[in-house]
Parts: structure tokens; C-alpha cells; sequence
């Protein structure tokens, strides 16, 4: 789950059959410290994600190409894709509107009708609702009739279990990312957090950039936005900003 890749490549089969892992020695370690550690998860996550392996960046470099093209020994971090939930919920959280609420019962985000077969209808959906807000964790799953929005973005199958995800690239999460009416509908509510901050245009394009990139924008990349935003709008450079892979793509 953090690298892309764990240290079995077939996380559903510890057998015979299955893969060798490629750090034993690391795997030996990791699960004496697990159980001396009190079988803490959370621990075993704080030691994971403070250890300079996952600290890497993911940069290639010719020496490492040479000797290790797969990466199979963890010498720079794996390039990633945000799954379906975080790319949902990092827009939520980037426009202002996400429901960090803890606990509770699962919010419907999608038209149902108790018919004589029941409907389950996501286009119908408000997205403007306070159920549209809330975390991806608390979606109310139908296992028979997934979000379509979300399938696209590679989201597991709920009917079946998926110890290993799928991380596709294909024209129709550009496409969907690009005018599904939850991601206008955050583009929207961007815009107007970032007006309510500032009304100057070039200081807006530098929070756009602190809001879904956490970094200042350079030079070339404040002119190019500046000229878009005088176009077509801050909501469309929200859009513009959501769909690049900086906000997509963990480095």
C-alpha cells in the first residue's frame, strides 16, 4: 500500500505458489517488531512512513536503471497514482468542503428508489449535499451497481475481494476527471474559497497553487495560469489544477 508494490507480489497467496519475498530479512524484522510493538498497526505504519526508503523521491537515475530497472529494491520511491478515495477526498478537502466527521452510518451518494426493483441512480445525485461531503470511507456501497465515477478511477470492486489494486491510465479518467459534475462541482467551491481569501488575481493563482500543490508557483508556470484565469475564469484554472498530475500523482 505505501510503495506501490509490497514486499510478496502476490499479497492473496503466502504459499508455495506464490511469489518469494524480495527483503526477507526486512520481512523477519518487520514481524518480530509487530508483535513486539503489542500488534500495533498504527505503529507499523509510523515506522513504515518515517523510514527514509519511503522517503525517497521518484526520480530514476541512470546508475539505478542499470542495476535495478524494476526498482524490485526500493533505491527510489515508486511513482503512484492516487487511488479513487484520496482523489476524491483531496479535492473535497482542497476546496474547503470536505466532512472530516468521525463514525456514524453511511451516507447514500446516489438517487435510490424502492421500486419493485430497487434503482440506484449516481447521476441523480446532489453533490452539493452534505452526504456529498463526507469521506470516501463512509460511501454507502452497493455492491451490485458501483459508482460509475469512481469504477473509472480504478476503484475496487466491492462484490469481490481485491488484495491487489488495479492503477490504470486510460482517455476515460481524462475524460471523466475532466467533466464529471463532482469534479466541476469542486472546481466551483475552490474558486470561491480562493476569492474569499484574495482578490487580487496574481495572489489567487499563488494560493491555487498552495492549495492543490503545496509549493509557490515559478515564473513561467504564474504567467501561463494568470493568462488562463483572464480567459476563462478562476473556476476553470481550479479545474485546470485538479486534473494535472501534481495533484494526481504521489512523487
Amino acid at each position: 500500500y505505501h510503495f506501490g508494490r509490497g514486499i510478496v507480489d502476490t499479497p492473496s497467496d503466502f504459499g508455495r505458489m506464490g511469489s518469494m519475498p524480495t527483503h526477507p530479512e526486512l520481512l523477519e524484522w518487520l514481524a518480530a517488531n509487530f508483535q513486539k510493538e503489542g500488534e500495533s498497526l498504527k505503529k507499523l505504519h509510523r515506522l513504515i512512513v518515517t523510514s527514509a526508503t519511503y522517503r525517497q523521491v521518484s526520480d530514476a537515475r541512470p546508475d539505478g536503471d542499470a542495476k535495478d530497472a524494476g526498482n524490485q529494491w526500493l533505491w527510489r520511491a515508486n511513482r503512484q497514482r492516487l487511488d479513487a478515495e484520496s482523489v476524491r477526498d483531496a479535492m473535497l478537502l482542497v476546496s474547503g468542503r470536505l466532512d472530516s466527521r468521525m463514525g456514524g452510518p453511511s451516507d447514500r451518494q446516489f438517487y435510490f428508489k424502492d421500486d419493485h426493483s430497487p434503482v440506484y441512480d449516481y447521476e441523480k445525485f446532489d453533490v452539493e449535499t452534505e452526504a456529498g461531503a463526507r469521506r470516501s470511507v463512509y460511501r454507502f456501497l452497493v455492491r451490485s451497481v458501483p459508482d460509475p465515477w469512481m469504477e473509472t478511477l480504478d476503484c475496487a470492486d466491492p462484490s469481490i475481494q481485491t488484495p491487489k489494486r488495479n492503477s490504470t491510465l486510460t482517455p476515460l479518467q481524462a475524460l471523466s476527471l475532466m467533466n464529471g459534475k463532482f469534479v466541476l462541482s469542486q472546481s466551483r467551491h475552490l474558486a470561491k474559497r480562493i476569492e474569499s481569501m484574495t482578490t487580487d488575481s496574481t495572489e489567487q493563482v499563488r494560493e491555487l497553487f498552495r492549495l492543490t500543490v503545496c509549493r509557490e508557483p515559478d515564473a513561467e508556470e504564474l504567467a501561463a495560469v494568470l493568462t488562463y484565469r483572464e480567459k476563462n475564469g478562476l473556476a476553470e484554472s481550479c479545474r485546470w489544477m485538479l486534473n494535472g498530475n501534481e495533484f494526481l500523482f504521489v512523487d
